[in-house]
């Protein structure tokens, strides 16, 4: 089995693995527990940047359309990325009063 390399901070302590904010989103990070200065892996690099490309083509504003009886709310060609497509199935829940999430059966 690998042995993880630690990293020390230039304050003396050793990164920790954490959450860092990044263009309003938090990713996996190594988090300095005295200093609070954040640091990122290779792997964290390239899990953050995945996930910011994820965003800047998944959130948009859109407008509500009706389609027959029913609204309808087209979603983006990049949610394919996660796996969507014609046909999939999801359930729609309700956060709050102002928002909810699709979730893929």
């Amino acid at each position: 089995m690998e042995e993880r390399r630690k990293i020390r901070c230039d304050c003396g302590e050793y990164f920790q693995e954490g959450k860092a904010k990044v263009q309003g989103h938090y990713l996996s990070a190594m988090v300095c527990p005295k200093c609070g200065e954040k640091t990122f892996t290779l792997d964290q690099v390239k899990e953050g940047k995945a996930v910011l490309e994820m965003h800047e083509k998944l959130d948009l504003k859109k407008k509500i359309s009706k389609v027959g009886n029913s609204l309808a709310l087209l979603l983006p060609e990049g949610i394919k990325k996660l796996g969507m497509k014609l046909g999939t199935k999801v359930k729609i829940e309700a956060i709050d009063e102002k928002s909810f999430k699709v979730i893929k059966c």
